[in-house]
């Protein structure tokens, strides 16, 4: 082998031609890529140093005359988009010399035989496509539809589009491209497919937290981004072992940061791992202006998120109280977004907004949110409603628990925190083994085993869920049902909370009949399994008596204030579109406040017009757009509702219907017009 090191305009000589053997795969690099490429051009060209893109391994034969080929053997993406990122250039540029410039370095021979040929030679598979877009002019109309979903042609438009909206000038981002430096390593006696394999068989893609490691060192010098990488971002990937974890964190981090999940104001798509790159760029440009303030604070943010990092050798003896509680509630209740609230209430902590019997407290409240959401099939703790919670407390200057409870009790629909008729209704009929599976029922029967032992309970591991009444009838449990008329109900309630209890001998138990069970039971260390053995019988009259008194239990562990533990609606209430639509069924409105004006409303149908002629007011075109999700709702028919000459809607819902489609209409009339009019909609009932 023979390695140098030169810049990428040296390597794309005129006199070589850039070769992509047969074993190579199609070209396929991805937007994140190409985004990643022009972000680092862009920096170059305002910094003016250089960069390193890596090695190009190549095997080189000599061609016609003086010309020479290189069969590229590894960084063909590389080398395939920076010709792309030249081409718009030059296909974008008024300036003549520029033109001639970019022509003869980076896209087709000058002179000599191979005159007006590209000096990259594509796979076979996208030569085509390669060889149009390389035409002296670029023309769409030239392309097929295949062609046209290629990833040549689809990051030939990706460039296009940046370079278009860059306020750098054409001739700053040429400029940038000279400044991309390689380690060319010539192969010589070397098998160049042996070399390709083992340059691929172990390579992985970019992670978003590897872009977003190189976006906060790439800009820096040497020594900068050592010192930096070694005190911050690596102290982040130990902390978060394993890897996996990292992208985890800095999606969250972001929510925590911003107090929302949506990538923008003005759009409705969530963050992930997908979108992160992009959304943490945006995030840095508006709160930092150079790297090392944003790692410290990374930095700060994982070691509270290090806090919810658990697995199953954690050692829970040997947690602190506080800690404790996160365990039980990141991960013996999986509630995997709750750290997004947790590290804003660390921040929040050590800066001595509450003590920690308060943060105790609102550790608690989270974790009987989330076990009632569970129970009853509610969403419990999203993104969403995190972020929601997070743009609630931002708001008060002191945190205490009255105002906690009132951030995390405002959630309506699927996001409602469940009240004690509900919960304790959900506990005592769902098939909770199968709803909340046995690692939930679990939890559910030692948290209530621990809050009525007087003595140390078996530990977690080794307690399990045991049904009473067997998941599989032997011929002794059928007769004993049958005998007492019970078969089909009791059958029923196989899988409720009234059926199951602890053990630590579950594979003793099986099948075995009532009065054999009741032996082993009154030997148990669990209170509520040692009571079996006063039950003179086991069926579906004491499997719903142990159920109701379980869940009498159960709303005292996971508790509700009674201030928030109320279904009914109080005239004078304020509603939005975000309200829960059950509560104002069989009610009327009484004022329509949008934007502080108040309209009086006789009825529900009255506000859904109210509301659209209002947005169609604001711009009939983004709402003729909006409306185009309900087609059947509006028409041409002058014997429905006027909206505007030959526009009309359909009226007479009802009032779950009314407000629905009042609230579709608004947020897709929103997302479409970057506005935030839902936030100006509210109402009252009448008395």
């Amino acid at each position: 082998m023979q390695a140098s090191v030169m810049r990428i305009d040296e390597f794309i000589s005129d006199k070589r031609t850039l070769a992509i053997p047969v074993y190579q795969r199609n070209y396929d690099w991805k937007t994140a890529n190409c985004e990643q490429l022009f972000d680092d051009l862009e920096i170059i060209a305002q910094n003016g140093e250089e960069h390193f893109i890596g090695t190009f391994v190549y095997q080189y034969k000599p061609a016609a005359g003086i010309f020479q080929e290189f069969t590229i053997i590894d960084g063909q993406q590389r080398i395939t988009s920076i010709i792309l990122f030249a081409k718009v250039l030059y296909d974008l540029t008024d300036d003549a010399d520029l033109k001639e410039d970019i022509h003869s370095t980076f896209l087709k021979h000058g002179k000599g035989a191979l005159k007006g040929k590209c000096k990259l030679h594509p796979t076979e598979y996208d030569c085509a496509t390669f060889e149009k877009l390389m035409a002296d002019t670029f023309d769409e109309n030239n392309f097929s539809a295949q062609e046209k979903n290629s990833a040549l042609y689809r990051n030939y438009l990706f460039f296009r589009e940046k370079i278009s909206e860059s306020p750098l000038t054409l001739q700053n981002l040429y400029d940038a491209i000279y400044q991309l430096k390689i380690v060319s390593i010539l192969l010589q006696e070397e098998n160049p497919q042996e070399i390709f394999e083992s340059l691929n068989s172990t390579g992985l893609d970019l992670t978003k937290a590897d872009l977003i490691r190189n976006f906060l060192l790439m800009p820096l010098s040497y020594n900068e981004q050592e010192m930096l990488y070694k005190n911050y971002w690596l102290e982040i990937e130990n902390l978060l072992r394993p890897s996996d974890n990292v992208e985890n964190f800095l999606v969250q981090y972001l929510i925590t940061k911003r107090r929302s999940d949506s990538v923008t104001e003005t759009k409705k798509q969530r963050l992930n791992t997908r979108n992160l790159y992009s959304t943490f760029k945006y995030f840095f440009k508006d709160n930092f202006t150079t790297s090392e303030p944003c790692l410290k604070d990374l930095y700060r943010y994982a070691k509270f998120f290090r806090r919810f990092v658990f697995n199953d050798d954690t050692k829970f003896i040997n947690l602190s109280t506080l800690d404790k509680k996160f365990y039980e509630l990141v991960y013996l209740l999986d509630a995997n977004n709750a750290p997004i609230i947790l590290m804003y209430l660390l921040d929040r902590y050590e800066k001595n907004h509450f003590d920690e019997a308060t943060f105790i407290n609102f550790v608690d409240a989270l974790i009987s949110l989330t076990f009632r959401a569970k129970v009853c099939g509610n969403a419990g703790i999203t993104s969403q409603f995190a972020g929601n919670v997070l743009a609630r407390l931002d708001k008060e200057n002191c945190l205490d628990e009255k105002i906690f409870w009132r951030a995390i009790t405002f959630g309506k629909g699927r996001y409602t925190f469940p009240h004690d008729k509900d919960f304790q209704a959900s506990l005592v009929t769902n098939n909770l083994y199968e709803t909340i599976k046995s690692k939930g029922c679990k939890y559910l029967l030692y948290s209530l085993e621990r809050a009525v032992h007087a003595k140390e309970l078996p530990t977690y591991s080794d307690a399990t869920v045991e049904h009473i009444l067997p998941q599989k009838f032997s011929d002794s449990w059928k007769k004993y049902l049958k005998a007492h008329n019970d078969y089909q109900t009791a059958e029923g309630l196989l899988h409720t909370l009234g059926n199951l209890t602890l053990t630590g001998y579950n594979s003793e138990l099986s099948n075995a009949d009532f009065d054999a069970k009741k032996e082993i039971y009154s030997q148990s260390n669990y209170s509520y399994t040692r009571a079996l053995k006063d039950s003179p019988e086991w069926t579906s009259k004491q499997i719903q008596a142990r159920a109701k008194k379980l869940s009498e239990a159960a709303i005292k562990i996971w508790t509700l204030p009674e201030e928030f533990n109320s279904h009914f609606v109080n005239i004078g209430d304020t509603f939005n579109l975000d309200s829960d639509f059950d509560l104002l069924i069989g009610k009327e409105p009484a004022s329509l406040f949008i934007s502080g004006t108040e309209i009086k409303m006789p009825y529900w149908n009255w506000l859904l017009r109210e509301i659209v002629k209002q947005l169609y007011s604001l711009d009939s075109d983004i709402f003729r757009q909006a409306a185009s999700i309900r087609q059947n709702l509006f028409s041409t028919e002058p014997t429905y509702f006027k909206v505007d000459e030959n526009f009309y809607m359909k009226t007479g819902f009802d009032t779950k219907n009314c407000l629905r489609i009042a609230k579709a209409l608004v947020e897709n009339f929103d997302h479409l017009g970057g506005t935030n009019f839902k936030e100006d909609i509210q109402f009252t009932l009448q008395k």
